[in-house]
């Protein structure tokens, strides 16, 4: 038990603790089943952009001619004739570079092979694409070497024997006689990730021992007439660098995705309605889009995107300077102070703000991740920041919530006993009213005990006894629960009932008066059932204070209960002394009299000092509102005030005939002390006051 309190004492620190070294850990490793996941989650950045107007504008000098539905409707399916795309290259002769997204690698007419190597010689500024595969049925022979070695990039550094660079170990290549007229050459595969899109653009591929470039750099390097620093460890590109355009530990980067992308129709070239000087100095990519030849990748932006305008994407993000930067460090800047939020919202004890803020907490992670990304092209995974941010939220809840249950059944078993079942529930409700120690409140308290109850005992058996007093007892305490009280204790036959505690009753005082009336109706309704039993019928004494107390849990580590204790603890046990002296059965203090809203008769009793005490107090008798009622309060308040003046001939005139109309108990008290005092007057300085002599 004691592990479990302490666990509960603690377990936000562990559970941030935990989440902390869980996060690290999942973005560290990020499985590959989580990762599909949350690179959808993370796309959601190119949409918000797009939608809002901000998405970046690609390079202003370049365009896609592609093989459009509009181009083969006018010159046939593809592949065309060898010829009819030779006049379709030579009119982007003008053109800075011509990249192919499109390899020449089956024979077909002799003549309009020659044709098309010869308009690609001509052109001069074509750079062949070709493809690499992981299965072939053919090798890559000498020859085709030969051309592909020339594409190759031949300035590089080395650091280890091995390299985490992709290879291939065969590839699709342009026939020979074309393989050698252009430019240069570049492969066009792209990799998706684990999800099946492409979002990353790769730097450099291995075949044959030899590292190509993608056709996006490799345009590069000849419209920037720049070659490429290249640096290869055992992890892959350490460094890459091309003019200004630099990266390192990398050796992919990630497409940072256009909304306008600039296509031309082929036909449109091919027919000389684009003239050929529109293209003078700019990048050109060729490439298929239509559907029927099936050159369609999904990409973050849209499921059919033309496989094209991923190199178009990655020339323009190289050259615009869009790269989309990540660093793993911002990453963990991100999530180890959303889960420190987290953490520290949890302990908000109100449910409703607390959820708001942690909504608040998430919501701010997609605000700070979109942010950077649409203003600085910074990209964060903030999935890696929600994922372990939610599930910290659930499982702080969780134990929140069977916390809170534990502590449920410890306050119904506490209270659950001496409450009545609606105030447990107001308890479990608003626990944070509940504080268990000492504390001081404002109580009203009443004491109830059974009259003749010893001389009782004498004449019936024990068994008798028990159930007579379980009669009693039970709709008693009915009473005190229905009205809001706690039961503090049993006392043999007398009972300490306490009113504002453990929560919040804020007419307490009229609680208590009205308990203390409804006691007198119950025990005549159970005096009836004993007289036609022949059980002999009893009496009740009933004394009610208002004051300050100490309450909580009192006693020892082994054995403690929850009570309250205090002077008008003591004055009220003392106030239901008093109805013995008095012959009634309520005697209330002035301090509950003067807090009483209810529609009920108080007559003055009496000023007493109670053994104890020196400050005396006045007592009153709270009646029900009838008119005999009133006539015996108002009678029996004009002879005490014959009595407090010392008029004791007329005052005892007065209380005999109250005695005798009302069969009144305390009128006959002050009838006796009347007497007494004419046979024995007081001092000359009496103030009224009678002095208790015992408890």
């Amino acid at each position: 038990m004691k592990f479990i309190t302490s666990f509960f004492r603690n377990y936000k620190f562990g559970l941030l603790a935990g989440f902390l070294i869980f996060s690290a850990l999942l973005f560290a490793f990020q499985p590959r089943f989580i990762d599909k996941f949350a690179l959808g989650i993370e796309d959601g950045k190119f949409h918000f952009r797009s939608a809002v107007g901000m998405t970046p504008k690609p390079y202003e000098d370049m365009v896609i001619v592609t093989v459009d539905e509009y181009s083969v409707n006018k010159l046939g399916r593809w592949p065309w004739r060898r010829d009819v795309i030779g006049d379709l290259f030579y009119n982007l002769r003008h053109a800075g570079v011509v990249t192919l997204d499109i390899v020449f690698s089956e024979h077909t007419e002799p003549e309009r092979d020659s044709y098309l190597a010869e308009k690609i010689s001509e052109a001069d500024n074509i750079i062949l694409g070709f493809f690499m595969r992981d299965n072939a049925t053919q090798e890559t022979t000498d020859d085709t070497l030969d051309a592909l070695e020339d594409c190759a990039y031949l300035s590089f550094k080395m650091l280890d024997n091995t390299t985490a660079v992709k290879e291939f170990p065969y590839a699709e290549v342009n026939i020979d006689e074309i393989a050698h007229m252009g430019m240069t050459c570049a492969y066009f595969n792209t990799e998706a990730d684990a999800d099946g899109l492409y979002r990353r653009y790769p730097i450099t591929y291995i075949h044959k021992g030899y590292l190509f470039s993608p056709l996006g750099i490799q345009a590069l390097r000849y419209f920037m007439n720049q070659d490429v620093e290249l640096v290869i460890d055992k992890n892959g590109v350490k460094k890459f660098a091309l003019g200004n355009i630099v990266f390192n530990e990398q050796s992919y980067f990630k497409l940072n995705y256009y909304d306008d992308v600039k296509y031309i129709s082929a036909y449109d070239v091919y027919s000389g309605k684009v003239a050929p000087e529109f293209f003078e100095n700019k990048i050109v990519v060729v490439g298929v889009t239509e559907t029927g030849v099936y050159d369609m990748r999904p990409t973050p932006i849209s499921p059919i995107t033309p496989g094209v305008s991923l190199h178009y994407t990655a020339i323009s993000n190289l050259l615009e300077g869009h790269l989309i930067k990540w660093r793993s460090t911002w990453d963990y800047m991100l999530i180890f102070p959303v889960l420190l939020i987290i953490s520290a919202l949890s302990f908000i004890k109100k449910q409703y703000l607390r959820w708001l803020l942690y909504i608040a907490a998430l919501g701010s992670v997609f605000a700070v991740s979109y942010g950077v990304f649409i203003y600085f092209n910074i990209w964060l995974r903030e999935f890696y920041a929600l994922f372990p941010s939610v599930l910290m939220i659930v499982g702080t809840e969780a134990v929140a919530f069977f916390k809170t249950e534990l502590h449920a059944i410890e306050v119904k078993k506490a209270f659950g006993s001496y409450v009545s079942p609606e105030l447990v529930e107001e308890i479990l409700s608003n626990p944070d009213g509940l504080e268990l120690g000492g504390q001081e409140r404002d109580l009203t308290i009443l004491f109830s005990d059974i009259r003749g109850f010893t001389t009782l005992s004498e004449s019936l058996t024990p068994t008798a006894l028990v159930s007579m007093l379980n009669r009693l007892l039970d709709p008693m305490t009915n009473v005190i629960l229905r009205n809001r009280g706690m039961l503090d204790k049993y006392i043999g036959d007398a009972m300490m009932a306490v009113f504002n505690t453990p929560v919040d009753v804020p007419d307490h005082p009229d609680k208590a008066v009205k308990s203390a009336l409804e006691l007198l109706e119950t025990l005549k309704e159970v005096n009836a059932e004993f007289a036609k039993e022949g059980i002999p019928v009893v009496d009740i004494g009933i004394g009610v204070n208002t004051g300050t107390v100490v309450v909580g849990n009192m006693g020892s580590k082994v054995r403690f209960e929850y009570t309250a204790i205090g002077d008008s603890v003591n004055l009220a046990s003392r106030l239901e002394g008093l109805c013995k002296q008095y012959k009634n059965r309520i005697v209330i203090s002035e301090f509950t009299r003067n807090r009483l809203t209810l529609p009920v008769i108080c007559r003055v009793l009496d000023r007493v000092r109670v053994k104890g005490k020196h400050k005396p107090v006045e007592i009153f008798e709270p009646m029900t509102d009838t008119p005999e009622n009133r006539v015996l309060k108002d009678s029996f308040e004009k002879a005490l005030d014959k009595y407090f003046n010392m008029n004791f001939n007329e005052a005892l005139a007065l209380f005999l005939d109250l005695a005798e109309k009302f069969s009144d108990g305390p009128s006959e008290v002050f009838a006796e002390r009347c007497a007494d005092f004419l046979e024995e007057p007081p001092a000359k300085d009496w103030d009224g006051v009678y002095t208790l002599k015992s408890k």
